[in-house]
This record gives C-alpha cells, sequence and structure tokens, in this order.
C-alpha cells in the first residue's frame, strides 16, 4: 500500500502525552494513526450529514484558538488512500483538518478530566447499562479486547454523547479553552460572526 507523509498541527502537550501512551503501549503511532483516521472518517461525514460547510471565519477562528494551544507541524506517515479520503472530505466541507485529528486525539486519550468536564462517565461501571437495558459487555481475552477496541474505540463515549443529547465525538462543543481542538463550528458558535451576534441578543431578551 502506497504511503505519504502528511503534516498536521497539533497541540504540543496533547502530542507529547500521546507519543508517550503510545510507546508505553508498544504501538506504533503512525500506523495505529492511519487505521483511526480511516475508520473514523465515515462516522465524521455521518456527523456531518446535512450540515452547511464551515464557513471561513470559522476556519480562521479555529487556526487561531489551535495556535494559542501551542499548535505545532508534526509528520506522519500514513496510507496514500487516507490521506485522499481526508482531504476530500476537508475540501467538501471545508473542514479545519488540524482540528479533526486534534480531536480524534483528544479521544483516543479521553483524559479523566475531560471526561468529567464533559459529564461522560470515565468507567463502565459508571456508565451503566447500555440503551436495550443490555451490561455493556467486552471481552473477557485480553487479545479479544484490544480488537474490539481497535475496530471502534468510541463505543461508550458515542453512547454517553447521545444520551446526553449533546452532539457527536466531533460536533459536541468542547469547553472554550479547548475550542482550537475542534475541525468543525457552527457560525453561531463563533465570535464575531453574524449568527452568533444574533444569539447572544436572542439569549440576553
Amino acid at each position: 500500500m502506497a504511503t505519504t507523509r502528511t503534516t498536521f498541527k497539533v497541540c504540543e502537550p496533547l502530542w507529547q502525552n500521546f507519543t508517550q501512551q503510545t510507546e508505553a503501549l508498544f504501538l506504533k503511532r503512525d500506523a495505529f494513526l492511519n487505521h483511526m483516521i480511516r475508520q473514523e472518517i465515515p462516522r465524521l461525514e455521518q456527523e456531518l450529514e446535512g450540515k452547511k460547510e464551515l464557513s471561513e471565519k470559522a476556519r480562521r477562528y479555529l487556526a487561531g484558538e489551535l495556535k494559542r494551544l501551542d499548535g505545532r507541524p508534526k509528520t506522519v506517515v500514513i496510507e496514500q488512500e487516507t490521506a485522499d479520503a481526508l482531504d476530500n472530505l476537508v475540501k467538501r466541507m471545508n473542514l479545519f483538518r488540524d482540528g479533526f485529528i486534534n480531536r480524534l486525539i483528544v479521544w483516543l486519550r479521553s483524559s479523566d478530566t475531560l471526561l468529567r468536564e464533559l459529564k461522560i462517565p470515565i468507567t463502565l461501571d459508571e456508565l451503566g447499562k447500555s440503551n436495550d437495558g443490555e451490561p455493556n459487555a467486552m471481552p473477557v481475552s485480553p487479545l479479544g479486547t484490544i480488537d474490539a477496541v481497535r475496530n471502534d474505540p468510541f463505543t461508550y463515549i458515542r453512547e454517553s454523547l447521545e444520551l446526553a443529547e449533546s452532539g457527536g465525538v466531533y460536533t459536541v462543543l468542547f469547553p472554550e479553552k479547548l475550542i482550537g481542538l475542534s475541525c468543525y463550528l457552527e457560525d453561531e458558535q463563533v465570535p464575531g460572526t453574524e449568527a452568533y451576534n444574533l444569539k447572544a441578543l436572542g439569549d440576553e431578551l
């Protein structure tokens, strides 16, 4: 499979923590990211279904916010097919591409602090039962567990977000201090836009 070197701007502390974690787990970081990017593109596309493309004002706002979070260029080697699929979606929706990879890594790490702030359970015991009333199952086999997580690492996070009706993995609104780790925002969430000002006025009234 042909590969390509791709550069993203990633929040430096986030990247360092992610790299340390993948090394401790004996993971090949770039291959792992390639798999996650390829797997999440259809899910990102599904979340964005019916939404307008990201406005230029929103895109510039997110770029500035990521810079404030010490976003620095990081080069990874991924499959050309994966890079093309991501670029096609980015162009079609004018997405903030760097925000996608940052948010992907944020969710892969899913720190207790972030989960608590977003009111997402940090253990399966806290999550309780799934929508069909059955306990959430995880394979007993260590390799089976790794395989299950690899195939859909955000299962329980998505379930929690759906139950709270707060958005999807890529569209849920992050705390203001982490807004730069986003790939998509509605204009009403972008300071300085007409939609934002009208919403603020409506909230006041």
